[in-house]
């Protein structure tokens, strides 16, 4: 999933901070020498390039890199275009893999709960909640006078038929690991007992044993129209069944997602005639319809086009931290990244300034932890340092002083392919030779989800945002959750881990949640499933004349978006 809302600079913390652009990015990467960047070893070198564009630029006190300065500028239309990188891929709301789809998915359909720009829970489907006090029992006080798009009422029988067809096995939605945890073994636990709809607007989850993230999977349960829920060949892509304020119009595979207000809404009713989420992979590509007005709305936007956006004059550029977490799982089944001195080895040879520089022109900060600094249960680890000498030492000791040769899978966008191929720059310093292998991104969907006896999977360049701590742990680093289950592709496991985890899931305080989550984020750090890269800064362009868009926890939220014409 997406980032965050729109917020001040001062909020955040970024105080106008200065960085270098490299506008020549590609070249610098694949076709660089290598100048020395100041690490450690006998013959440290990093691929980092400056490009022509080296004035340094700011973030104001609003996150502003680039203010407009032209303002009288007006909409041809009133249909809302949203230029993205990646690829819609599906619009179930309950069964989507990808951020992209799971935002489109937002526009569509609602939660009971939902989190607000500091990541609270406020009111959605369910105008208010009690938790009992042995924290079993959760009670939900539904909004009245809400339907389908089809006009079907929304109550709490609906609620109960979602859930039911949520944890049914032969559905194979993958929301249902908000519900049931599978244990290494492949038994199943269940997190809830029972649901009961004792009147048309209340409904009462009973969980089986406290567990602390039950309203973070409230808040990712989406309510779909119960008879689209129960029919196993309902096309998702060809119609929506939601209570949202969009509906779907049409769906064209790698292309782009339309859809339209819905008449029917409850809430604030849109002001747009139709939304429009058009992948279009190359970055340039992007803000050259951003320039031309073919798009108004520019997600993610790279940082190496800043001059051109300043030069546009009726184009805002904005920054602001995220909670996308950037790394490369590494496959410990695979037999040279299983000895732990291995993985460490890549982790010190990886320079992650040099990382936050050359792919971000600084918009973003080393990992630190296995969790982003946002959330509320992140401790900042001891740094891998990039120290050459050491990481070959490393890789001596576990027996491959020559190093080996490793495959990359990753998205085939234009930063995607240079992320991936500034990787393989770096781990040859220390003989490791990377095959990068970019694909579309539903390929890697497939390939990345097949289970440990099929995968062909040696690392995997990848990025991971959630709003809560359980959402990164638990589903990329627990043992149950390796695929197909989860994604946990790493195949890492590790029963220390899994305990913390679990007692924090049952702890009955934050606090004490912290305490065993914060646990959870060391061993994972010393035993180095991935390797660490960074969180970077959600960099977004718009028009001047589109206002009201803001980055919020599921992604871009254009839902109340005007366009002036």
């Amino acid at each position: 999933m997406l980032q965050n809302h729109e917020v001040s600079a001062s909020e955040k913390g970024m105080s106008r901070r200065s960085f270098l652009g490299y506008g020549a990015i590609g070249a610098g990467l694949l076709g660089a020498s290598l100048a020395g960047c100041g690490k450690k070893g006998s013959d440290a070198t990093t691929p980092v390039e400056s490009g022509s564009d080296t004035a340094a630029a700011e973030v104001d006190a609003d996150g502003f890199v680039v203010k407009a300065t032209k303002t009288d500028g007006k909409s041809a239309d009133n249909d809302l275009v949203i230029a993205i990188e990646g690829t819609i891929q599906n619009l179930h709301p309950m069964n989507w893999s990808d951020g992209n789809s799971g935002n489109v998915c937002y526009y569509m359909y609602e939660t009971m709960v939902a989190h607000d720009e500091d990541y609270n829970f406020v009111p959605m489907l369910a105008e208010s909640w009690d938790v009992s006090d042995d924290a079993l029992t959760y009670t939900f006080h539904l909004r009245s006078g809400v339907t389908f798009s089809d006009g079907t009422p929304f109550d709490s029988s609906v609620v109960v038929t979602n859930y039911n067809e949520a944890v049914k096995k032969e559905n194979g939605w993958r929301r249902r690991r908000t519900f049931v945890q599978t244990l290494d073994d492949g038994s199943e636990n269940y997190r809830v007992a029972k649901v009961e709809a004792p009147d048309a607007n209340t409904v009462v989850f009973t969980l089986s044993a406290p567990y602390s993230p039950f309203m973070n999977s409230i808040s990712q349960f989406y309510l779909i129209n119960p008879s689209a829920a129960v029919d196993p060949n309902y096309n998702y892509l060809a119609q929506s069944a939601g209570t949202g304020a969009f509906t779907l119009k049409e769906w064209v595979n790698g292309d782009h997602t339309t859809m339209v207000p819905n008449p029917s809404y409850w809430g604030e009713k849109p002001t747009v005639d139709s939304v429009t989420f058009r992948e279009v992979p190359e970055a340039g590509a992007r803000i050259a319809m951003l320039q031309t007005g073919e798009a108004d709305f520019v997600y993610p936007t790279p940082s190496d086009q800043i001059a051109t956006i300043k030069g546009a004059g009726d184009i805002n550029l904005k920054a602001q931290k995220s909670t996308t977490m950037r790394y490369v799982t590494l496959n410990t089944n695979v037999k040279e990244l299983s000895d732990v001195r291995v993985r460490q080895a890549m982790n010190y040879a990886f320079d992650q300034k040099a990382y936050a520089e050359v792919l971000y022109s600084g918009f973003a900060d080393p990992a630190t932890s296995v969790l982003p600094e946002k959330l509320h249960s992140y401790e900042a680890q001891t740094p891998y340092d990039v120290d050459l000498d050491k990481a070959k030492s490393l890789l001596k000791e576990a027996g491959y002083p020559d190093g080996f040769k490793l495959t990359l899978w990753g998205d085939n966008s234009t930063q995607e392919t240079k992320g991936m191929t500034f990787v393989m720059q770096q781990m040859a310093q220390i003989g490791i030779t990377v095959d990068v292998q970019p694909m579309e991104p539903a390929t890697v969907a497939d390939k990345t989800a097949l289970p440990a006896d099929e995968t062909e999977l040696q690392m995997w360049y990848v990025n991971w945002s959630q709003n809560d701590a359980d959402g990164f742990l638990r589903s990329l680093l627990s043992s149950g959750m390796v695929p197909p289950t989860g994604y946990n592709t790493a195949f890492w496991k590790d029963d220390e881990f899994d305990a913390n985890l679990e007692k924090g899931n049952a702890a009955p305080t934050q606090d004490e949640q912290d305490k065993y989550y914060r646990e959870c984020q060391k061993i994972a750090w010393e035993n180095c499933p991935w390797l660490f890269l960074a969180t970077d800064d959600s960099l977004f362009s718009y028009k001047e004349y589109l206002k009201g868009v803001r980055m919020i926890p599921m992604g871009i939220d254009a839902t109340h978006a005007t366009l002036e014409r």
